[in-house]
């Protein structure tokens, strides 16, 4: 048997399975209980959050024989069995109560015109044909417009759930016709604890650290960092007998910039050390790191020390315990308004290399503009070179 990915091995089959979403999944059992179930339902968020998944558990639901004949196990469950004859059909893929769409490859007038024939015909088994329509913002002004109608009065049958990573995409006649499910972003501990049981379950061991890496890499997309864990396992473990994951070759893999190196830029220009700034330049230019990438990741560590100076906490930092500690230290060195300075030198630095030439040159200048913005020139009094020690003015940095 060919291998199966881990993002469809580990594909939630009920609705208590699926990851951060309970205010969705609380709200379809309950319409489920009630037997207030809708027509036409759009899922919306980001990539990897479970859009999909919760249209099909949804579409098993909706046909399981026992949720049907069941009151008692409807009102108290309200999860497809996964072992009725409908379940085990969907399971199968042999189901014809449920057809799946991908609107990017079939957004045509024509697809939605053989799709609104095939609604007038009823299900097999079950009470509903569900139509699940991927990806929904790429069909055409005209698609759209074809399927109104049948959106409108559809067959009491019919159900429609469209998925979408582009909500403003979707016209307002179709969707203030459907009900609307936003899905949210999965949090990093949610992550990193679904992948925890996914080693568990694979008999793999991995530090606590490296999982966190994967998840911060995924931003908030299960499948994503699903796939990446399916890199990392097949990178990391060379030999059967030794199935163990560690941060250094996940860090390798992804190409990541430790935390370090992003101290070591602040460090500088706290110091006013520019031999120490352009050793980190060189640093990411000899290992072959992308500029922008470096940049956008500095950003952030420059949002995690706002995050700390501003609410005296890193409950909102997203990183191992002994770092929180660091930037908890170091927060005490600057003062919010040059953090927010050097933040705004590295927005439009951003936007400035992608048009330059001289990347090496552009991108050390604007690293030892950042010791400019804490050391500003001038800021050493007259007597500096007289052989007196120097007063400096008021620092901007505190001590």
């Amino acid at each position: 048997m060919s291998y199966q990915v881990i993002a469809r091995k580990y594909r939630p089959k009920r609705f208590a399975d699926i990851t951060a979403q309970e205010h969705i999944t609380r709200t379809i059992q309950n319409s489920l209980r009630l037997g207030r179930v809708g027509h036409g339902y759009i899922f919306s968020g980001l990539r990897g959050v479970g859009k999909t998944t919760a249209a099909r558990v949804f579409a098993k639901a909706v046909n399981c024989s026992r949720m049907i004949g069941d009151p008692d196990y409807l009102k108290e469950i309200t999860e497809p069995c996964n072992e009725c004859e409908s379940c085990r059909d969907f399971e199968e893929g042999t189901s014809l109560n449920i057809s799946e769409f991908d609107a990017a490859s079939n957004n045509s007038v024509d697809d939605i015109r053989l799709l609104r024939d095939n609604v007038r015909y009823g299900p097999q088994k079950g009470r509903y044909r569900v139509y699940i329509i991927d990806e929904v913002h790429m069909l055409s002004t005209a698609a759209f417009n074809a399927f109104l109608k049948t959106l409108e009065e559809p067959p009491a049958h019919a159900i429609f759930i469209f998925a979408t990573t582009e909500l403003h995409k979707i016209p307002a006649t179709i969707s203030s016709r459907c009900q609307q499910f936003n899905f949210k972003r999965i949090p990093l501990e949610e992550i990193e604890g679904q992948l925890h049981s996914i080693c568990e379950a694979e008999q793999i061991k991995v530090d606590n650290d490296a999982l966190q890496l994967i998840g911060r890499k995924a931003q908030g997309s299960m499948r994503d960092a699903q796939s990446i864990l399916d890199q990392v396992i097949a990178f990391a473990i060379e030999q059967e007998d030794d199935r163990t994951i560690h941060y250094e070759k996940v860090a390798e893999l992804l190409n990541y910039i430790d935390d370090e190196q992003f101290f070591e830029v602040t460090d500088a220009a706290a110091e006013n050390d520019p031999k120490k700034m352009l050793d980190v330049a060189r640093f990411v230019i000899e290992n072959g790191y992308d500029e922008q990438d470096f940049l956008e990741k500095l950003i952030e560590h420059l949002r995690n020390f706002l995050v700390v100076y501003n609410l005296r906490s890193t409950r909102l930092i997203e990183r191992p315990e002994q770092v929180k500690e660091r930037y908890q230290r170091d927060a005490s060195r600057f003062d919010s308004s040059i953090i927010m300075q050097m933040t705004d030198l590295l927005l439009q630095a951003q936007k400035e290399l992608k048009f330059q030439f001289e990347y090496q040159f552009r991108f050390e200048l604007v690293l030892l503009k950042l010791i400019g913005i804490v050391h500003p020139v001038g800021s050493l009094s007259s007597t500096e070179g007289e052989g007196e020690t120097p007063e400096k003015k008021k620092p901007l940095i505190k001590n």
